[in-house]
């Protein structure tokens, strides 16, 4: 089973799926520290630092059976300036929502905070 992550970090929900057997098809993480943590533990997944740049024109619809990740959090925090999805960091929910419809995988594991 192929598994994408989006908004990796270091690859947390990565290595959870690896050893539940899902094989790490793809990380999407816009930093460049932590891309290196990801090239380093999943050498042979496809790395992207935009997620807009993922969806059916890098992957056929249904080829990926679970997608994850947690969009950045800064606009729907009770801790920000309470922007919501129309923010500019947590309106990237827009596009991780674009890439479930996309490739039509068989799960999605989203992760936020409570705001």
């Amino acid at each position: 089973m192929k598994s994408i992550s989006l908004f990796s970090g270091i690859g947390g929900f990565d290595l959870a799926l690896q050893r539940a057997g899902f094989e790490c098809d793809t990380v999407c993480e816009i930093d460049k520290a932590a891309q290196n943590v990801l090239r380093r533990h999943f050498p042979d997944a496809k790395l992207y630092d935009d997620v807009r740049q993922i969806g059916v024109a890098t992957h056929e619809r249904k080829s990926i059976d679970l997608i994850c990740g947690g969009f950045p959090c800064q606009d729907v925090s009770i801790a920000g300036k309470r922007a919501g999805l129309a923010g500019e960091r947590s309106g990237l929910w827009h596009e991780f929502a674009r890439i479930i419809e996309e490739l039509a995988p068989q799960w999605v594991i989203v992760e936020n905070v409570p705001g």
